[in-house]
């Protein structure tokens, strides 16, 4: 009997130690994945930039807006025909991602211009607690819709999203007038006019 005890505990602490490690790997192996080669935009760019240069978000300009449906925070459907017939802003954000936090002060002056235009604002957080972070608390004040989603991230990947954070702004036509990794592009194409 005590045989069958000792054997017991140690396959408990073997599987234990087997559950930290694996946990550990998967930590790093992420941090490793979505680590940009240029050090400044967390995401996977499937070799597809610009070779070089600025790292493309996965939506272009030109490129309409694609048919999608999702549940905000508060519980409220959200589609693309919501957003149909007016100027919408979007961003996409990660709980991983140190500069998304970041973004938020420049991405809000972006916004507020958006819907005092008459648009609406979508913002999506993605994370394993997307809907309890600080993050989408953040942005609940900031955006119309706030849309968490788990790490396998469908609004994003209808985009085609691909590095955070990532920004772009829809005219009512639905078809995008600016995206960005990063405000850069963004602040340059949405620069308020100067008289």
């Amino acid at each position: 009997m005590e045989y069958l005890v000792a054997g017991l505990l140690l396959a408990a602490a073997l599987t234990a130690l087997n559950l930290l490690l694996t946990v550990a790997a998967v930590r790093r192996w992420r941090a490793h994945a979505t680590a940009p080669p240029d050090g400044g935009h967390h995401g996977h760019d499937h070799g597809h930039g610009h070779g070089g240069g600025e790292p493309e978000l996965g939506i272009a300009p030109g490129d309409r807006m694609p048919a999608f449906t999702a549940t905000a925070a508060d519980g409220t459907t959200v589609t693309a025909a919501d957003l149909a017939g007016r100027p919408a802003l979007l961003a996409f954000l990660s709980l991983e991602c140190p500069g998304c936090d970041d973004s938020v002060p420049g991405f809000a002056e972006h916004a507020r211009r958006v819907r005092d235009a008459g648009g609406l604002v979508l913002a999506t957080v993605v994370g394993v607690d997307a809907a309890g972070s600080d993050l989408a608390a953040q942005l609940a004040g900031v955006a119309d819709h706030v849309v968490p989603e788990f790490l396998d991230a469908p609004l994003g990947t209808a985009f085609g999203v691909r590095l955070y954070p990532g920004f772009a702004h829809y005219g009512p036509d639905g078809v995008a007038t600016a995206t960005s990794v990063g405000l850069d592009r963004l602040n340059a194409a949405l620069a308020p006019s100067t008289p």
